[in-house]
């Protein structure tokens, strides 16, 4: 199963900025068009996908929370399972709903080991990411498009990074559910507007704003699940406010993979002002053969502060 093919993502698009060393590696990637893409076991963070993944239909007796967040997710706003079996309406329905639910879940466990990740900054005078990143104002950093980048094939998509104390414990089963409120909310709006066409009303448009929170609500459920899955860190990193590219694959390995990108992806690059001479004069040469369009400037320090200008 495709990323594409379990959740159409909406994010507020921002700048993906690469931080690189002057290395002609990175040269050659800008060159080339290609951004480097890893398998999650390469990067330096040992608790790469920390997360606990719980899966399956709840049993209401051994997992009462697993349970109840499920039938939350599916709308009821229920604090025990004595309210749920309460409600004859809900209590007589759960198994059966459970039941044709449980085929929507994402197999997180072969998509996280079939991913392959690209890692972005979002601040351009970043102390931290210029001088761990971009070895300390002589590398440079790549303004991206985000649309474009996340247009090209193959598809990907950008998830900013939530940074946490702990490892969050995800539910694949939770996930389910809000996925079919989600893809209900959305046919019952269609199916509401179709009966104002016909016959107006505000009761009618009362019934899409409904329709519309209940399926916000499943959407951000849905989206933070895919936070926790692929762009959880622990606290120490939140220096770097970072972005994530993830784009799908078919390999059971952990190779990397280079992705194209179009020319035009490329918004702006930013020198840093440390940068050895013969390093620059090559970066220069690249930037006029191959984004000759592309703005150009410096980051410097700034006299009499610790912060960074750029120019």
């Amino acid at each position: 199963m495709s990323l594409s093919d379990t959740i159409e993502m909406q994010f507020h698009k921002k700048e993906l900025l690469k931080f690189c060393g002057p290395t002609n590696y990175a040269l050659q990637n800008l060159a080339t068009g290609v951004i480097f893409c890893q398998h999650y076991s390469s990067y330096n963070d040992p608790f790469e996908f920390w997360t606990k993944l719980s899966q399956g239909i709840p049993d209401v007796d051994v997992e009462p929370d697993r349970f109840l967040a499920a039938v939350r997710t599916w709308g009821f706003d229920v604090q025990s399972v004595t309210e749920v079996k309460a409600i004859p309406v809900l209590w007589d329905n759960v198994n059966e709903y459970f039941d044709e639910c449980q085929s929507y879940q994402p197999p997180f466990e072969e998509m996280r080991r079939q991913m392959r990740i690209a890692c972005f900054g979002s601040e351009r005078d970043n102390l931290l990411m210029w001088s761990h990143y971009a070895d300390g104002l002589r590398g440079f950093c790549v303004v991206f498009d985000e649309e474009i980048i996340v247009e090209a094939e193959p598809k990907g998509y950008v998830l900013d990074v939530v940074y946490c104390d702990s490892p969050p414990n995800v539910d694949a089963f939770v996930y389910a559910i809000a996925r079919d409120q989600d893809w209900y909310a959305h046919t019952a709006i269609e199916e509401t507007k179709d009966k104002i066409r016909s016959k107006g009303g505000p009761v009618l448009e009362d019934e899409v704003l409904m329709y519309k929170r209940a399926g916000e609500e499943a959407f951000q459920t849905m989206v933070a699940i895919w936070q926790q899955v692929f762009a959880t860190k622990p606290s120490e990193w939140k220096y770097e406010r970072e972005r994530r590219l993830l784009v799908q694959t078919d390999q059971d390995d952990t190779a990397p993979t280079l992705r194209p990108f179009p020319r035009n992806a490329v918004k702006e690059v930013v020198l840093g002002e440390r940068m050895p001479d013969i390093f620059r004069r090559q970066i220069l040469a690249v930037m006029q053969e191959n984004y000759p369009q592309v703005p150009i400037k410096t980051v410097r320090r700034d006299h009499g502060l610790y912060t960074l200008a750029i120019q």
